[in-house]
């Protein structure tokens, strides 16, 4: 089992956020730093090809290409406060090209990477989340 753990703390407009002597500052949209949302994506994206680049090295698949985009479709309104929206992504799309030598073998890598990949997992599995505030 490994846990993994990030810190925040506000500093004006921003929060500073530290993750294994990692930092990040993550605004709000139309700010000068990322948004949470951007973050998410990028990690789903990086999580998606690392995890190809992963399987296809313990089946001994050599990558020629690796290249990935990612899009997420949220609607405001539903950060805004409209309660007939949700806050969140309503939608997540990825796109992968990839290539090497031997095509069905990739094939594999491929639907093995699918299932495998921690994030996307986490994006398509619903988990449990525990929030605990401490007023001080």
């Amino acid at each position: 089992m490994m846990i993994f753990t990030a810190e925040g703390e506000l500093e004006g407009d921003h929060v500073k956020i530290t993750s294994d002597n990692t930092e990040l500052n993550i605004g709000l949209f139309g700010s000068d730093y990322p948004t949470p949302e951007e973050i998410l994506l990028t990690s789903a994206l990086s999580c998606l090809m690392l995890t190809v680049y992963y399987i296809a090295r313990e089946k001994k698949l050599k990558l020629n290409a690796l290249k990935g985009y990612i899009e997420g479709t949220l609607d405001p309104k539903g950060f805004q406060g409209d309660p007939n929206i949700p806050p969140g992504f309503l939608e997540i799309k990825y796109e992968v090209e990839v290539s090497a030598e031997n095509r069905e073998l990739l094939e594999k890598v491929l639907e093995e990477s699918e299932r495998r990949c921690p994030l996307k997992d986490t994006l398509t599995r619903s988990i449990k989340v525990d929030v605990k505030w401490k007023i001080i």
